[in-house]
């Protein structure tokens, strides 16, 4: 039986329509990515599931004793009472039975009442069979997943920090399990190790979720149906968001073929009519202007596919092939923050920079381009090096200027050619004379990728990129990305850039620059840091100490299991990078079908994939001695 049904809703402010009338249903066991544009709707929808606002038209019906579970974009956790304590809040009744089961042994302790003791065993068999004895370690479990100590779980809520509160108030949306979850943003401040146990946690979830992120990697890994909002209409695929984006292309595709086809058809006929109107092809004229009045009847609009932005990055003149050459350097202001032994990149690399928030990782990117002086040691830059840099802040892009004279005053540009860029980036009609202090986040991301195109660097540098922009837009920087033939130094915590763009790890770890020279996937399999628990781990007994000759044995048999795993591994990664082409080549031919069966494919290989990973990481974990 559905969860959640959604029958004939459509929502509108004033004479603006959201989303037109759509039917919808949402299983146990569900995970639906509602995805679409800034501004379209899907905050909206979420709360009206939510039973926060309330639609234009048509209804939500939910099973009877659907537990919901509900974080909005921006959730606030209010009163007096404590980290640990807010996390209680779902567990009030309990925590009440709790203490009436304390009130009766201290009676049961004073007088023999077999009343009494009937009350209590009673009351204790509910607490047990609704986990009242397991309250504490979900807490502590969930807090700590999202990255709070056991020191924190103290502190009174009103002292935390926005980004803190962000965390606390999906640690308790989580520590609920409804039967029904709605999550809006909920990777918003949280880092790579919460990241991975969010996912861990919402792949094991037993209820049904519904998701809003512009985490591509959080979405293409955990949700099986995909709903997605675009141009006041939503579209179901009963598939997950990665295997939904080739249906979404051939969809439009599809679309764009009709409504051109019917355009030209448009035209002949018309065309003929003008012609033949008044001539011998009368009669075959007035035929074709009742075939004509009949197609303008049932007239395809023009798709309004999702507005993209349309990106290309310029090279201009390679550089050298040594770009940068890093030696003993220090990074920080008045303090260190961490030190760069050594490091080199080479024409062509794409180096992503990671570590946690707070590192260093945007000085680091500044100590680069020169606008702060390093502390200590060189960066010595290559032959022929021009940077292109990609602010996470936009310095520059503030104040009362207009868009338009943003580009105006950068480069020698008519206003007709830096109109037709702006168009290019979503900036048309009186958008480009918007003052860059009223721009949103997303607007401000745009029109710095906008001047990035007109920059003819050979290293581009960028700090956060995918920060404000739609997922639309993060596909669209991620293929010029992997077009552009430059040297790429690129700081995002946007996995699924990383998976795709960076050849080299540069991993701040403590206070030092690690150097990996390995796929971001590859690190993170092999490099990661469990999160913490909230309970010191107890320590087991040493092993029994074997014969030495046994011990070789073991650790060559370990050394042949290794390396079989990692041709396995191999072979594993060299298929999906295969599928992945066969579905961009299924999706240009707008295969539905063999989109499908090959999406299928790859969600099967990938699951495969992983659990040949884990097996990896335990046999080396089992050879260290970890």
């Amino acid at each position: 039986m559905a969860l959640l049904q959604i029958e004939k809703l459509a929502k509108s402010f004033g004479g603006d329509e959201l989303f037109t009338e759509f039917t919808a249903v949402v299983n146990p066991g569900e995970r639906v990515a509602l995805v679409g544009d800034n501004g379209t709707g899907k905050s909206t929808l979420l709360a009206i599931i939510a039973g926060i606002e309330a639609p234009s038209s048509g209804r939500v019906r939910l099973a009877r004793g659907t537990r919901i579970g509900y974080l909005p974009q921006v959730a606030r956790l209010a009163g007096e009472e404590t980290l640990y304590g807010a996390m209680q809040a779902p567990f009030s009744e309990l925590i009440a039975m709790e203490r009436e089961i304390r009130r009766l042994e201290t009676q049961m302790a004073a007088r023999d009442d077999p009343e009494l003791l009937h009350r209590y065993d009673t009351l204790h068999e509910e607490f047990i069979r609704h986990g009242g004895y397991e309250i504490d370690a979900r807490v502590r479990e969930v807090l700590a997943g999202v990255g709070f100590t056991p020191e924190e779980f103290d502190r009174p809520v009103h002292e935390l920090s926005g980004g803190e509160e962000a965390r606390a108030a999906l640690a308790r949306v989580l520590v609920e399990s409804p039967d029904l979850l709605l999550l809006d943003e909920p990777t918003n401040h949280l880092d790579f190790a919460a990241l991975a146990w969010l996912e861990e946690r919402l792949l094991e979830f037993p209820g049904a979720l519904i998701l809003v992120s512009h985490d591509r990697h959080l979405l293409g890994l955990v949700t099986n149906r995909t709903w997605e909002i675009g141009t006041g209409q939503v579209t179901i695929y009963r598939v997950g968001y990665t295997a939904s984006r080739p249906l979404r292309a051939a969809a439009e595709e599809k679309a764009l073929e009709l409504y051109a086809h019917q355009q030209e058809t448009i035209a002949r006929y018309k065309d003929f009519i003008a012609r033949h109107h008044a001539g011998q092809k009368h009669r075959q004229a007035k035929d074709r202007e009742k075939k004509l009045a009949h197609l303008e009847q049932e007239l395809i609009e023009r798709p309004q596919a999702a507005k993209g932005i349309v990106l290309r990055i310029p090279l201009g003149t390679p550089s050298g092939k040594q770009v940068l050459r890093i030696e003993n350097l220090t990074v920080g202001y008045d303090r260190s923050l961490f030190t760069v032994p050594a490091a080199t990149v080479y024409r062509g690399d794409r180096v992503g920079v990671i570590g946690e928030n707070g590192s260093g990782k945007t000085t680091l990117l500044k100590t680069i381009i020169g606008e702060r002086p390093p502390l200590a040691g060189t960066i010595t830059r290559g032959h022929g090096v021009r940077i292109a840099y990609f602010s996470q802040t936009q310095e520059g892009l503030h104040g009362d200027s207009t868009v338009l004279d943003a580009l105006l005053s950068r480069f020698d540009l008519t206003i007709g050619e830096a109109r037709g860029v702006l168009g290019r980036f979503r900036f048309v009609g009186d958008d480009v004379g918007k003052r860059l202090s009223a721009l949103s986040g997303g607007e401000r991301s745009r029109l710095a990728l906008a001047i990035l195109s007109l920059t003819a660097g050979n290293l581009l540098i960028f700090d956060e990129p995918t920060n404000h922009l739609d997922l639309r837009s993060q596909e669209i920087l991620q293929r010029a990305l992997l077009d552009y033939p430059g040297t790429i130094i690129l700081v995002s915590h946007d996995r699924a850039l990383l998976e795709a763009t960076a050849t080299t790890i540069w991993a701040i770890e403590g206070a030092t620059l690690h150097v990996y020279p390995m796929s971001f996937a590859a690190y993170w399999t092999r490099h990661r840091t469990p999160r913490p628990t909230a309970e010191p781990v107890k320590k087991q007994a040493p092993p029994r100490p074997r014969p030495p000759n046994r011990d070789r044995y073991a650790a060559r048999r370990r050394a042949e299991q290794i390396a079989a795993a990692e041709t396995e591994i191999d072979r594993l990664e060299t298929r999906l990078r295969e599928l992945e082409a066969e579905i961009e080549a299924a999706s240009n031919a707008g295969d539905t079908e063999r989109i499908a069966a090959l999406g299928a494919d790859h969600r099967s290989l990938s699951q495969e994939l992983q659990a040949r990973m884990e097996e990896w990481e335990r046999m080396i974990d089992a050879g260290t001695g970890d």
